[in-house]
């Protein structure tokens, strides 16, 4: 069995914490730039974009604390077949761009474009809270990878994981790099966290600066979580995937419809495991859950 797989824990560099949609009181969100940055900082996030809706957020002079900001934005455009807009995020766009938010006339196509025309990555946002079915999905060509997890979107909603969405993508033909994000907003209910630093990328990057963490995100050389460690990944010759991992519940292979398998921690926490594989199967994705049901998402392996 010949697999693909694009390996980070082999990539030249070090690993880089960062969450790459966040928003401020410039748009929808309750904090500023700055309160961002602290926070974030704080977290242990080596960089960070702030992605408010309409407008790339002026990040001048808010460096220089260790925290990489890289700019981006969010547009909702488009209609999907339940009537909801699709939500694109543009990360390393450095002007505003030319479209009109929550606009249902705009193919989202042309923010997708638009975005990895100026040398940018888009991401498709929250497919499952957004109401996106697969074939809205389908529709949209060139998006760098799918948000499959979405702190915000989970506290408010419990939308916030579209894991399904992704593997029907997946299943469709398309090769999304998988990404977990936090999506700050700030609503500081009572009732609910706070919805930031709750989800991240592992980025392994040669530096910390905006074109090595960006040619890292675009080539795939990192992994998402919300608390477990992804240690290690290797696939021999055999096509055996090797799994090393921080203590876990269980470590699924996500795979083609029907196929992968699921392990279990029995007399004590899983922290490596192989998977061979099964016949018929076009990819594999591995998730590691911790005791405390937090999750870190690969990037699929495909098979060719």
């Amino acid at each position: 069995m010949r697999r693909l797989f694009v390996d980070p824990f082999k990539a030249k560099g070090s690993w880089y914490k960062g969450n790459i949609h966040t928003h401020s009181a410039e748009s929808d969100g309750t904090r500023s730039p700055e309160q961002l940055v602290s926070m974030y900082l704080e977290g242990g996030y080596d960089f960070l974009s702030i992605t408010d809706h309409s407008v790339v957020t002026d990040v001048t002079g808010l460096g220089g604390r260790g925290l990489l900001l890289i700019p981006g934005e969010e547009l909702c455009v488009g209609r999907s077949r339940a009537g909801t807009h699709y939500h694109l995020v543009g990360v390393g766009v450095h002007e505003t761009l030319p479209f009109t938010d929550f606009d249902y006339d705009l193919d989202p196509q042309r923010v997708v474009d638009k975005v990895n025309g100026q040398g940018g990555i888009s991401l498709l946002a929250h497919p499952y809270w957004s109401g996106l079915c697969h074939g809205d999905m389908i529709a949209v060509e060139g998006v760098c990878g799918v948000e499959i997890y979405n702190t915000s979107c989970d506290y408010e909603r419990n939308t916030g994981l579209s894991a399904s969405h992704v593997d029907g993508l997946i299943a469709a033909g398309r090769r999304p790099h998988i990404f977990a994000v936090d999506d700050h907003h700030g609503a500081d209910r009572p009732t609910m966290p706070v919805d930031a630093c709750g989800a991240w990328v592992m980025v392994k990057a040669p530096s910390l600066s905006e074109r090595d963490i960006l040619e890292s995100v675009r080539g795939g050389l990192f992994y998402s979580s919300t608390g477990p460690e992804i240690k290690k990944m290797a696939v021999d010759g055999e096509g055996v995937i090797h799994v090393k991992c921080s203590p876990a519940k269980t470590v699924s292979f996500v795979s083609t419809p029907s196929l992968g398998m699921k392990f279990h921690a029995r007399d004590g926490p899983i922290t490596s495991v192989s998977y061979p594989g099964r016949p018929g199967e076009t990819y594999v994705r591995v998730e590691v859950t911790d005791f405390e049901g937090r999750t870190a998402w690969s990037n699929p392996i495909y098979n060719v």
